[in-house]
């Protein structure tokens, strides 16, 4: 990172010719390459018991610390917006409400996790794509999906069975592992939902650079 900020949030620098890159807006903003496209790659923000369940051989880069604290927990605790505060208020959420955020070049729209762990699945449109959000509540996991495949439309609803959670859509009945979005069983056996260009984000930071948002299931 560079230590510059942009609407409070870090910005990106390359060795090679100290470019600088918004991770919020997704190009270079200053240098040689401004203007350049970085190409997404989907993330994933869970927890560690989560994420090893479903990629049990991981490796992780652990830095050499004198405590095991988290040392930003304190600013995740408190109503503090950043360091330079936010730009645009939008008091329909807490400002330290995490959503997940869609639709950064058009259309942007953020699922609040407070709403999306009433519905868990939400059979939707964002930045006009077809979109179904899963969100797992014990680890307060949110993903996002594209529910076309193959041209065909699909509507999905959540289903237990053996300690194991499926999203099945009601066309096909198709079960679908929600962390990947592949499908196991049923007739599309083999194919894979896209994952959705989408970033969990406080909502101040989020309205900072997308203030005219839609927001789900807030009015």
């Amino acid at each position: 990172m560079s230590g510059k900020l942009i609407n409070n949030a870090l910005v990106m620098y390359d060795r090679e010719t100290r470019s600088l890159w918004s991770q919020f807006l997704s190009f270079s903003v200053q240098g040689e390459f401004e203007g350049t496209p970085l190409e997404p790659v989907p993330l994933v923000l869970t927890t560690w018991e989560q994420w090893t369940a479903q990629h049990p051989e991981t490796v992780a880069l652990r830095k050499p610390s004198s405590s095991s604290r988290d040392q930003y927990e304190g600013y995740y605790l408190n109503n503090d917006a950043g360091v330079i505060g936010e730009k645009i208020g939008d008091n329909r959420l807490d400002r330290k409400e995490l959503v997940l955020g869609l639709g950064f070049d058009d259309g942007p729209k953020a699922f609040p996790h407070s709403e999306l762990e009433k519905t868990r699945v939400v059979n939707d449109e964002a930045a006009g794509q077809k979109t179904v959000v899963y969100y797992q509540t014990e680890s307060s996991t949110a993903l996002a999906y594209g529910r076309e495949v193959d041209g065909q439309e699909l509507t999905f609803r959540l289903e237990s069975s053996g300690g194991q959670e499926w999203l099945v859509d009601l066309e096909t009945g198709t079960r679908w592992l929600p962390f990947t979005g592949q499908a196991v069983e049923g007739p599309l056996l083999g194919s894979s939902l896209p994952r959705r260009h989408a970033v969990n984000v406080f909502w101040f930071a989020w309205t900072d650079f997308y203030p005219e948002t839609e927001l789900f299931g807030v009015s």
